[in-house]
């Protein structure tokens, strides 16, 4: 009896320890595998690449002459010219054309200039103030007589009213009918004087009228002449530019019709095709001096690229970098933004292109770095998850432990945190699946 119950108690413990192998094992293939790694302290570095081009640092542009004739471009583009060496040939037949229309129109262009001078000639005139003023003088020389003649008929009525009287009723009615007779005249005279003060009156009203006229005559000729002249002005700087053509035109003629360079370099480009007529605007290009690479930076990359900083790119066709410094940064024809930095060696072709590699480090450094893919966000809030030993039933395993963290800065690799993590604390970066806060894992060898 003793030894049945022994047997069934080793055959429990027996059970025991099968299940918590095939436990263990099945949990094992379950379990996630993870990688691990402890923060460190550094600086962050930025890492990009790009694509550009090589292009000429500083280029000579020559305009070529409205209406003429390419018969012929003398020179390769690409290919090396020294100054005063032919590029281009114009058709002589057509220059002569040319030569003899711009001379036409500088001729007329002179008789318009002389109309101008002329029809802003002041006209000849009398001023109207002269003529009212002669008015205004004739109606004070009518007021002083009329003025004069009322005081001496004013005078004679009051000396008859204050004679002597007399002693027969005879000269009584005499005397009467005499001061009737003056007081008459002092009435009309008194009339007349009033007319003549209305009369000077209107007279001084004329002549400044007259006078205001003559000043509005005045300032607007002075303004016709203004303009006349302006007009005038801008004939002269046309008929300069005319005259300007002309000697291109026959400077050209005079060669032949041959467009030299100006200056030595590398013939780039020339803006018309032969056989084509130029519309004025056309210019020929000429790279001098030395050349430069050019790289389009990437747009969430822009802020970080500055002037100084050094970048490292393969020329198309070879397979050392070189390494040059950034000049400065811009944007180029298409709004994109762009480095630029020189180059010495100017036997490169324009427009030949290159790979660049852009790698900075910080000037900060920070005590603790993790590696970008342990970093998590929940809720708008950054947190990494850690390998801790906890107890279960199973035994001692490692668990995924939550951390928050802030971050301060990141790069493309890592990024620099605040955190309570212990500087042994086993980071989680990689996982063969998904892991979450509680997870039982298992650490890759």
């Amino acid at each position: 009896m003793k030894r049945k119950i022994l047997n069934i108690i080793l055959s429990f413990f027996i059970a025991m320890i099968c299940c918590t192998l095939i436990a263990r094992g099945a949990a094992s293939m379950t379990v996630a595998k993870v990688k691990t790694e402890g923060p460190g302290r550094g600086s962050l570095v930025e890492e990009f690449q790009g694509e550009g081009r090589l292009q000429a640092k500083d280029k000579v542009y020559q305009s070529l002459p409205e209406g003429q004739k390419l018969v012929d471009i003398l020179k390769d583009t690409g290919s090396r010219v020294h100054a005063g060496e032919g590029l281009l040939k114009f058709d002589l037949g057509v220059l002569e054309e040319k030569l003899t229309v711009k001379a036409q129109e500088i001729e007329k262009l002179k008789y318009r200039i002389e109309q101008q001078r002329l029809s802003g000639t002041a006209p000849a005139r009398t001023l109207a103030a002269a003529q009212a003023g002669l008015s205004l003088d004739e109606a004070a020389d009518a007021l002083i007589e009329a003025q004069n003649i009322y005081e001496q008929a004013k005078n004679q009525y009051e000396a008859s009213v204050q004679g002597e009287p007399v002693e027969f009723q005879e000269e009584d009615l005499a005397l009467e009918e005499e001061r009737k007779r003056l007081k008459s005249e002092m009435e009309g005279a008194y009339a007349n004087l009033r007319a003549a003060e209305r009369a000077y009156q209107t007279a001084q009203g004329v002549y400044q009228i007259a006078q205001q006229e003559d000043a509005n005559s005045q300032a607007n000729d002075a303004t016709a002449q203004k303009a006349s002249q302006m007009a005038v002005n801008e004939m002269q700087v046309e008929l300069t530019a005319l005259q300007n053509e002309l000697n291109e035109i026959s400077a050209l003629k005079e060669a032949g019709g041959i467009v030299a360079a100006n200056s030595d370099g590398i013939f780039e480009a020339v803006q018309v095709t032969e056989g084509s007529i130029t519309a004025g605007t056309e210019q020929l290009v000429l790279v001098v001096g030395n050349m430069e690479a050019c790289g389009v930076i990437p747009d969430d990359k822009i802020a970080t690229v500055a002037a100084g900083d050094e970048i490292s790119m393969v020329i198309q066709g070879e397979t050392k970098p070189k390494t040059l410094e950034i000049e400065r940064v811009g944007q180029d024809e298409e709004g994109r933004y762009v480095w630029y930095a020189s180059l010495t060696d100017a036997s490169y072709r324009v427009g030949t292109l290159i790979t660049y590699k852009y790698s900075r480090k910080s000037e900060n450094s920070y005590d603790m770095l993790i590696p970008l893919s342990a970093l998590r966000e929940s809720a708008g809030a950054s947190y990494v998850l850690i390998a801790e030993m906890k107890p279960s039933i199973l035994g001692e395993s490692y668990t995924a432990v939550k951390v928050n963290v802030t971050v301060i800065k990141k790069d493309d690799q890592s990024a620099a945190v605040e955190t309570n993590l212990p500087k042994e604390a086993k980071i989680i970066t990689e996982s063969s699946k998904y892991v979450k806060e509680g997870d039982r894992i298992r650490l890759r060898e």
